[in-house]
């Protein structure tokens, strides 16, 4: 399994597709007092979508607009028109989503698919702490992205038919929708890109990351990684320090404990094989570094799923 592959199947991520929106020209809508990964595809229609801070980005029909840290935005027909709040669209009492989100003044519509993601941040891999604020993929007729053609379709299809079992469908569609574009994102930067996404396209301290990953639990040192990618000691230390952010033993901790959390959800093995899959031969050592990595004891974390720390070491 290769690196990107090995770390979305690890981590605790779900997307769920909230449903379609229709919005009338002249339209605004402000995505304030939402703070959850977000994403939107725009399935007919164009507009505008600008972060907090930053420049507005033109939309069209086909294109899927991502915020994987779930920063504040606005949508527009054009940048001159009020928003309302996505929470102010809300119906019932309590609060709903509607089945159709529907604003805006009479005219030409735009139909836009909405989610959100979620991961445990108890978890959060340097992967997904890189990403940038707004990812854009554009729908273009790019053959590329043809798989966004192809599950935008998809989701308008479910969204519009309310089949039995569509909502189950659209929450696998969000999981899949994200990976697709992390893919997407990682192969599109260019190849001296610094940073941890960098370092998947470096071929030393990419197959260095690619070895721990293959053999979490293998008692790796610096010179036995170094030696296997062509590097001294130290060159190979600094550079991945560089451009993964931590130093190589740090990361394997780190990695090691990801994997650990992936096998307290998935199996229900006893703790000492755990510790075993991932290089500890003490349970209690090993106990002690996942609560330092994780927010939480092994055995919480098995029960309700979840860390509470940001997976900083301490």
């Amino acid at each position: 399994m290769d690196v990107l592959s090995d770390i979305l199947h690890a981590v605790h991520l779900s997307g769920a597709i909230l449903g379609r929106a229709e919005f009338s020209s002249p339209w605004g809508v402000s995505s304030e007092g939402l703070t959850t990964p977000m994403f939107h595809i725009v399935l007919s229609g164009n507009g505008f979508i600008t972060l907090e801070d930053g420049e507005p980005v033109p939309l069209a029909t086909g294109d899927l607009i991502m915020m994987p840290h779930g920063h504040t935005h606005r949508l527009q027909s054009d940048l001159t028109t009020p928003t309302v709040k996505f929470t102010d669209l809300m119906v019932g009492d309590p609060p709903r989503k509607p089945d159709v989100i529907r604003s805006g003044g009479g005219g030409a519509v735009t139909a836009i698919a909405c989610g959100h993601l979620a991961f445990d941040r108890g978890e959060m891999h340097p992967l997904l702490a890189q990403l940038p604020p707004l990812i854009h993929i554009s729908g273009g007729g790019d053959s590329a992205h043809d798989w966004l053609e192809t599950t935008s379709r998809l989701i308008s299809t479910e969204i519009r038919a309310e089949r039995l079992g569509s909502a189950a469908l659209l929450d696998r569609l969000g999981g899949v929708l994200f990976i697709q574009v992390v893919r997407s994102y990682v192969e599109s930067l260019p190849p001296n890109q610094a940073g941890w996404l960098g370092a998947l396209r470096d071929p030393r301290i990419g197959g260095a990351l690619g070895q721990i990953h293959a053999a979490p639990a293998h008692a790796w040192s610096i010179g036995e990684l170094a030696r296997n990618v062509g590097m001294s000691r130290s060159a190979f230390a600094s550079r991945f320090k560089a451009l993964v952010g931590e130093a190589p033993m740090q990361y394997l901790a780190r990695w090691r404990m990801h994997r650990a959390a992936y096998y307290l959800r998935t199996e229900g093995l006893p703790l000492p094989q755990i510790a075993d899959r991932v290089g500890y031969e003490s349970t209690a050592t090993f106990s002690k570094a996942f609560k330092r990595y994780i927010g939480s004891a092994p055995a919480t974390y098995r029960r309700t799923g979840n860390g509470s720390s940001l997976g900083q070491p301490g």
